[in-house]
């Protein structure tokens, strides 16, 4: 007994000494998230000195601030981190990407008019309002030429339902989730994958701050490991992790075979080909924000530092499929045979032994037919192709007859020198830091750069520069070939200028489609919108709201005694004291006549009462030039579990009627 006592004592004092530690998720709990389970259910985390606790999502959590300003430790994100890292939370730093490739999709039920992209115009899309979570959806769309306007996106519940009773058309889902829900009730669905348009972005990324890194680096280190052990031992045991699911985090009511699908789908995006586990690739981040500056979220002439985006950690302790348990080998090796890059491997082995025998036999004679044509390719290389090469010190080289005629120069005046005779002032020195730092680590840059003739006159090229390799993968010289897009760049500026026009114009357009033109507040087509917008987050969020309807007494004896024109001015004047009296989150609007409507978001009935009063005595105190004195009448109502868009309407419609019988100058609710 003793003993026994002892050993309790002793794993009550070990837990005790356990850092507390807090793991935020951006959903609910599900297999998604498995790898954290494991590690927690199977001590890995206590046995790196950790005690850990994983909090689901939460919407009214932002899980990259309170990561970003310490209140929990780590997260795990969607690929919008990056954009958080570079518009808002600078000193985040990414760890890993569990899944190499997103599960977010496009989803509608097998339909006969919905078959590619281009059906989808005209649709209705249950979408996210976040453009940064739908960032690779957005931009699949676009790819297609379906801009925002050609399809109607309306508020999504993030369930199937409303494409089964037909609310909607497509919707955002998870390709490890909603297909399988369609396919239970026997339902068809299509797919359209933003990974077969190029936009394939990463997901779940563990992500911590850089004071987190700092302070606590072992903590870091601890938790990094103790979960790639939890993924490792999550995807080699699925059915073990399915059960830690079931019995512990199975806040969804999920049954075991949607968790089955869902890892069997994620698996395959969290293993491609040999990239390490958790890889973030800095070629595939410039991509992704290449993909962000398309769709107008990141500042196009921004300079990044790609080099403050992913922790080196991640770099000392991933896995890839080969390190994957031996009970686990045979799912790899049947992904790689399938795959259609070993089909490739094995019929360009086949062609290469046939050439190679072909070759044997008539070695001499290809060779020579060919040394002629590489002579007479290297002459029309030489004429028409702006190349050039350089030491390891940028001294040229080489130049080909072509740069000289773009450039002005002859090869004796370029060679010795370097191409920094040709820049061109207004062109930052931070583009040649980072030409020179992706070349010397051994990476091919391409690029836009401005340059200057001999003539002194401008010229613009696309440049790509790669480093050249001796046999000991020695970097011993660089290549550059270069491209005239300076007519490019002048109609671009051209197409610049025009599409800003259109925007301005577009704007103006918008904006009289949504003003009355009289007053210059909102009118009724605006109000109709704002209304339905309430409505539906008064039903997804329970957010309550309340509504004002106002007329001014006596109107009619306006118009006809002092003109329509004085009449005019009392709405005018009215208009401005209603906009001078409500909140910023309100909304207001002429709904018709003398009538106005004032909508306010998260505001009861008192609340509502309280400001028509208000709105009322100030009204009542103010004079009317030629009208002197007007008062307003008006009605109060607030939404709730037995009214809907058109009953709160109603309400305060009798509401205002009851204040018209009761004398005028009053509000009623």
């Amino acid at each position: 007994m003793n003993r026994l006592f002892f050993l309790i004592l002793l794993t009550l004092t070990l837990n005790a000494q356990n850092k507390d530690i807090t793991l935020v998720l951006p959903w609910k709990h599900q297999f998604q998230f498995a790898g954290y389970y494991v590690a927690k259910e199977r001590g890995f985390y206590d046995k790196a000195g950790l005690n850990v606790k994983i909090k689901e999502y939460d919407l009214q959590r932002d899980n990259t601030k309170d990561v970003s300003t310490l209140k929990y430790e780590f997260g795990v994100g969607h690929s919008s981190l990056i954009l958080d890292k570079l518009n808002k939370y600078p000193n985040i730093f990414l760890l890993n990407a569990v899944h190499q490739s997103s599960p977010l999709v496009l989803l509608s039920k097998k339909r006969a008019d919905i078959t590619s992209l281009k059906d989808i115009a005209g649709k209705k899309i249950m979408m996210s309002r976040d453009h940064s979570f739908t960032a690779s959806i957005n931009a699949m769309l676009f790819s297609e030429h379906l801009k925002i306007d050609s399809y109607t996106t309306i508020d999504t519940s993030f369930k199937p339902i409303g494409l089964i009773n037909g609310n909607a058309d497509l919707m955002i889902a998870y390709s490890s989730n909603e297909p399988f829900i369609l396919k239970e009730k026997g339902i068809e669905s299509t797919i359209f994958d933003p990974k077969d348009y190029d936009y394939d972005f990463y997901s779940d990324i563990l992500f911590t701050s850089a004071q987190m890194i700092q302070n606590n680096p072992d903590d870091v280190k601890a938790f990094y490991r103790a979960s790639i052990e939890g993924w490792k031992y999550a995807y080699a045991h699925i059915d073990e992790g399915v059960d830690i699911i079931l019995k512990h985090y199975n806040t969804q009511n999920k049954s075991k075979k949607a968790l089955f699908f869902e890892a069997q789908t994620l698996k395959k995006l969290a293993f491609k080909d040999d990239t390490r586990f958790g890889e973030i690739n800095r070629v595939r981040l410039k991509e992704m924000i290449n993909t962000y500056r398309l769709l107008g979220l990141v500042d196009e002439n921004r300079k990044i530092d790609f080099n403050s985006f992913v922790h080196p950690i991640s770099q000392d302790y991933t896995f890839t499929k080969k390190s994957i348990s031996a009970e686990d080998k045979n799912y790899f090796n049947h992904i790689f045979i399938d795959s259609i890059y070993f089909k490739i491997f094995i019929v360009i082995l086949l062609l290469t032994i046939f050439i190679a025998l072909y070759f044997k036999i008539k070695m001499d004679k290809i060779i020579a037919l060919k040394t002629a044509q590489l002579e007479k390719q290297n002459d029309i290389f030489n004429k028409n192709i702006s190349s050039s090469r350089t030491d390891l010190n940028g001294k040229i080289t080489y130049v080909s007859e072509a740069f000289c005629k773009v450039s002005g120069y002859s090869k004796d005046e370029l060679i010795g020198k370097t191409h920094r005779m040709l820049k061109d002032k207004s062109v930052p020195d931070s583009i040649y830091k980072d030409l020179w730092l992706t070349i010397s680590s051994g990476h091919t840059w391409s690029g836009e750069i401005k340059n200057i003739k001999k003539d002194t006159t401008s010229y613009w090229i696309y440049s790509i520069i790669s480093p050249i390799f001796d046999n000991n993968n020695n970097i011993v010289a660089y290549e550059a070939i270069r491209q005239d897009i300076t007519l490019k760049k002048v109609l671009k500026e051209f197409n610049k200028k025009l599409e800003e026009e259109v925007k301005e114009r577009t704007v103006e357009l918008e904006k009289l489609a949504i003003t009355d033109k009289l007053t210059g507040i909102y009118n009724r087509f605006k109000l109709d919108e704002e209304l339905s917008h309430n409505y539906a987050h008064y039903l997804r969020y329970n957010r309550v709201y309340s509504i004002i309807l106002i007329d001014i007494d006596f109107f009619k004896n306006i118009n006809d005694t002092y003109g329509h024109q004085v009449g005019d001015d009392v709405l005018q004047k009215l208009s401005s004291t209603l906009e001078l009296n409500i909140r910023t989150t309100d909304t207001l609007g002429r709904w018709g006549g003398e009538e106005f409507l004032i909508i306010l978001p998260d505001t009861d009935i008192d609340g509502a009462y309280a400001l028509a009063e208000h709105i009322r005595e100030k009204i009542e105190d103010i004079e009317f030039e030629s009208v002197g004195k007007v008062t307003i009448s008006g009605g109060v109502s607030q939404i709730n579990s037995s009214s809907n868009q058109k009953r709160i309407l109603a309400i305060a419609d009798k509401a205002l009627y009851r204040a018209k019988e009761k004398g005028r100058n009053r509000i009623e609710k």
